[in-house]
């Protein structure tokens, strides 16, 4: 499956618990260094929270680590 995805967004843990702990086991199970992963994104459970949309074109820098939506969502 790694091999077929363009990247992977991974959620910042409640109270940022175990999140090192999370990132290495991430990163060993993975094992595609070509494979951007962006980390500790507030979505999910943590506070504070944002809502990622499924099926909306958005653009993602890892340099400036941000999360842009490119298109309109429906409410």
């Amino acid at each position: 499956m790694f091999e077929v995805i363009s990247g992977i967004i991974v959620g910042k843990p409640q109270d940022e618990a175990y999140y090192e702990e999370y990132k290495e086991i991430l990163c060993r199970v993975i094992d595609n260094n070509n494979l951007p992963i962006l980390f500790n994104v507030n979505f999910g459970h943590a506070y504070p929270r944002c809502i990622i949309p499924y099926g909306i074109e958005a653009e993602i820098d890892l340099d400036n680590k941000t999360i842009t939506i490119k298109e309109a969502m429906l409410v």
